[in-house]
């Protein structure tokens, strides 16, 4: 008979807390012959996993409230019954889950009768659940595709299986002879809805889910089903209304984390990339910035705060919230259900309205007495220097510009990226005592290092144009796009010894920088064709870009490749000859090949743009190793070239690319360069101290899934013909509405682990390896935290194990079993691996992964 418990149950999560007056007073209790210390009001499931005394349950999660304290799961529902123990004094078996941690407790958690107990419960659980995989002896490696025992595949476990919570508790406790056979209840399973798949067949009524949901996140899209089956009524959790966006659903992951089984799981995740795609948008951010952190910080208007978020990983966001590519937004999850957020506007109206709350934690250390050089006061050089003059070093900027900036200032139109927001993020680098020598070419390392200086960074960035390949590109009027860009910068064209535009220019090229010489060649008052031998479809200009020139009335042709250009007549400069295309068969970039039909276009135009590509300056002073394209060759891990203390990044090493990733090599070897001076290599900052985290209580809004993306007002097309800045950014409630847009799904990777049966772990040690069978068999290498490193097949497992004994590092622990076909057990351990992982162990090879 279950013994029943009226004490009111305090809530204490996994990791006690050390504030006494939240958990109780701590007292004496005694498990398994253990004695213990647990707050009073505290669950004893509670206490025993402090203690790391493993008790089964799967309705019981670490983050979730404890069953007394749970508003939604009561209904119709006595749990799971597997966290049987005997309190002495009690009569009969309690659950540990709702009996009250009180001083002098004796517990048993391993009696035979309550293992019996827990089979009995066990058994009632499978009998609902299909299980056949779960007894069989090939169950390891099985794709349970095909059965070579005949089970029908509702019979079968589910793609989960080597990582399923159900199978590892079964195990544990042993499955009984008396389960009663899975009889197929035919229930929904639904796997065309954003982000999550439900079969609700694998149900096992747990109702982790429903807290979670309900309780915790309270949104509330999901409640207890009924329905009558062939083995009686079933009750399992489905959603409110019959979608999940009909329910309100806020897609944060939490059910589908703490699921025990495969009844919900999420299709968009890669086991071999976990943390990366449940937070897609910070691991696609180069530079490594806590993205959902300041996205949610400008939901409630703290901008100061944002921006200081940002400011840990970069100097630059001014830049960035304009120019940026924004890799996060591609990668945002919100874009899989409408529309990414807008996360770089939200960056720029943080940087734009920054208090400064930044400057309280920022540290300069005192000066080191040592000197690095930086050649480039592009985003690289610069972020080069604000580290390495944060660290106490001092730093001199050279640059044959008159202004720093690099790309950003002569790469970027100003209607962008206006001069000034440059200048006063490049002052913020001026503070730290940076020397900046302007108009001053550096092309030979080793007067640097004869003037005393210890580390040089290359940052020159992509200066060269490549060429069309055709006859009369070197005709006076055609003109490179990088050439073109920094005179339009320096203010250049149209001026008695700059770049003349004429009244017709066709810019050749398809990309982003193709629209940044289109779109500033009218602000020269010119006509302006911009030329692509592909389609809208092909062209890799960003939507925003190509809108600003069909907006501002760049004429944009499709299917032309130049072929010729001559000197001109009829009061045009040059004559352009234009080959006719049509699209073929893809080509390596997955586009459709552009071939010429034969025909062709000829017409007058007074300056033809080549916007094709870019090339870095090969300067023989640097005497570093450089590719075939000019591109200066660096270790990744330090941006170190072929020269001992002389590093290099950005756009000179990575050919063209953008900003963000120009400044994450700074970064790189900012801490690199601060090492080689003496310096610990750490440029971590953390600039925000005041506490916030993302809360947990979404709460619930049945419209947040289907509000689509709030854009900026820009500047009236009629008002463009000057260089101010197109894009306003948002307004203060437009950005506070985008940003709780946000699913925030950093929350998710928070949420703890389920408590899952302990493991045979043996040390990786000669003493302990001296005592293992001779025997065939199979087994696993392990690091300290219990990452499989090497999973092998051995005809003596003593002596496999010996030959391992120094080879990897990393290897802490093993386990292994004997058997007799290991070559064959060894290939089902890898391919379960594998299908749990989506990797080899310990990273594995190319090779590996696709013979397996």
């Amino acid at each position: 008979m279950q013994a029943q418990h009226t004490s009111v149950i305090k809530w204490w999560k996994a990791v006690p807390s050390a504030d006494a007056s939240v958990r109780g007073m701590l007292v004496e209790l005694t498990i398994d012959s253990r004695v213990i210390e647990a707050p009073v009001g505290a669950s004893i499931l509670n206490a025993a996993s402090v203690a790391g005394i493993y008790i089964p349950a799967l309705c019981a999660h670490p983050d979730l409230p404890p069953a007394p304290l749970r508003r939604c799961a009561d209904e119709g529902n006595d749990g799971c019954n597997l966290c049987q123990i005997e309190i002495q004094g009690v009569p009969g078996l309690s659950k540990a889950c709702s009996s009250v941690v009180k001083a002098g407790l004796v517990v048993s958690t391993n009696a035979p009768q309550i293992q019996q107990a827990r089979q009995h419960h066990l058994a009632k659980i499978l009998g609902l659940h299909p299980h056949v995989c779960l007894v069989c002896p090939q169950r390891d490696g099985c794709s349970r595709t095909q059965c070579s025992y005949g089970n029908a595949p509702e019979t079968r476990c589910c793609s989960i299986f080597s990582d399923c919570e159900l199978r590892k508790v079964s195990d544990y406790i042993g499955i009984p002879n008396t389960t009663p056979p899975y009889k197929p209840a035919q229930l929904p399973i639904i796997t065309n809805e954003p982000f999550f798949d439900r079969d609700y067949n694998l149900c096992i009524d747990c109702r982790r889910c429903l807290v979670a949901c309900n309780d915790v996140r309270g949104v509330g899209c999901l409640e207890v089903k009924e329905v009558v089956t062939a083995q009686g009524i079933r009750r399992y959790v489905g959603t409110i209304a019959p979608t999940l966006i009909e329910s309100g659903c806020k897609f944060c992951q939490a059910c589908v984390i703490v699921c025990p089984t495969g009844a919900l799981t999420d299709r968009t995740l890669d086991p071999a990339r976990r943390e990366e795609s449940l937070v897609p948008c910070k691991a696609a951010c180069p530079a490594g910035i806590d993205v959902p952190r300041y996205v949610q910080l400008a939901a409630e208007g703290k901008y100061g705060e944002a921006i200081a978020v940002v400011r840990e990983k970069l100097p630059f966001p001014g830049i960035l919230g304009r120019a940026c590519f924004a890799m996060c937004e591609s990668a945002c999850r919100r874009g899989q259900l409408d529309d990414p957020l807008s996360i770089r506007s939200l960056k720029r109206i943080a940087a734009d309205n920054d208090t400064g709350i930044w400057r309280r934690y920022s540290k300069q250390l005192s000066p080191t007495g040592r000197k690095a050089a930086v050649v480039g006061a592009g985003p690289a050089g610069l972020t080069v220097a604000y580290y390495l003059a944060k660290k106490g070093h001092s730093v001199t900027v050279f640059d044959a510009q008159p202004a720093a900036g690099g790309m950003a200032r002569y790469g970027i139109p100003s209607y962008r990226v206006p001069h000034s927001v440059i200048d006063d993020e490049v002052s913020e680098v001026e503070k730290l005592g940076v020397e900046f020598r302007f108009n001053t070419r550096v092309e030979n390392a080793d007067e640097l290092f004869a003037n005393g200086y210890e580390a040089l960074f290359i940052g020159i960035g992509c200066q060269g144009g490549d060429k069309l390949g055709i006859l009369g590109e070197d005709l006076p009027g055609v003109v490179d796009s990088p050439t073109y860009l920094k005179a339009a910068a320096m203010g250049l064209v149209n001026t008695s010894n700059g770049i003349q535009t004429g009244v017709k220019v066709v810019v050749i090229g398809g990309g982003n920088v193709a629209t940044d010489n289109a779109r500033s060649s009218l602000r020269f008052g010119a006509e302006v064709d911009m030329v692509y031998r592909r389609t809208r479809e092909e062209m890799p200009a960003r939507k925003e870009e190509f809108a600003g020139c069909i907006d501002e009335g760049v004429n944009v042709r499709y299917l032309l490749a130049p072929k010729k250009i001559e000197p001109g007549h009829n009061g045009h400069r040059l004559n352009i000859t234009f080959s006719r295309m049509a699209l073929g068969e893809p080509d390596a970039s997955q586009r459709r090949r552009p071939v010429d039909t034969g025909e062709e276009v000829c017409e007058g135009v007074d300056l033809v743009i080549a916007a094709v590509g870019q090339h870095p300056k090969r300067f023989e002073g640097f005497k570093v190793h450089t590719d075939p394209k000019g591109r200066i060759t660096v270790r990744e891990d330090s941006m170190l070239s072929s020269r001992p203390g002389v590093y290099a990044g950005g756009d000179c090493v990575l050919g063209p690319s953008t900003l963000i990733d120009s400044i994450a090599q700074g970064r790189v070897a900012a801490a690199a360069m601060d090492k080689q001076l003496g310096g610990d290599g750490d440029i971590e900052e953390k600039l925000l101290n005041d506490g916030w985290e993302s809360k947990p209580f979404l709460g619930s809004d049945r419209a947040f899934n289907k509000l689509r993306k709030f854009h900026p007002i820009f500047l009236d097309p009629a008002e463009r013909g000057g260089w101010n800045e197109v894009d306003p950014g948002f307004d203060d409630a437009t950005a506070r509405a985008e940003a709780a847009r946000c699913f925030k799904c950093n929350l998710a990777p928070k949420i703890s682990d389920a408590l899952l049966p302990p493991e045979s772990w043996l040390a990786f040690t000669a003493q302990v390896i001296s005592g293992v069978s001779r025997e065939s068999g199979v087994f696993q290498l392990l690091d300290a935290d219990k990452n499989v490193l090497m999973i092998k097949g051995v005809e003596n497992l003593n002596q496999g194990l010996t030959e391992q004994l120094g080879r990897i590092n990393e290897a802490m622990a093993f386990v292994f079993e004997e058997a007799a076909m290991y070559t064959s057990r060894e290939s089902q351990m890898i391919q379960a691996y594998l299908q749990t992982h989506g990797k080899m162990p310990g990273g594995g090879s190319d090779e590996l992964d696709d013979l397996f």
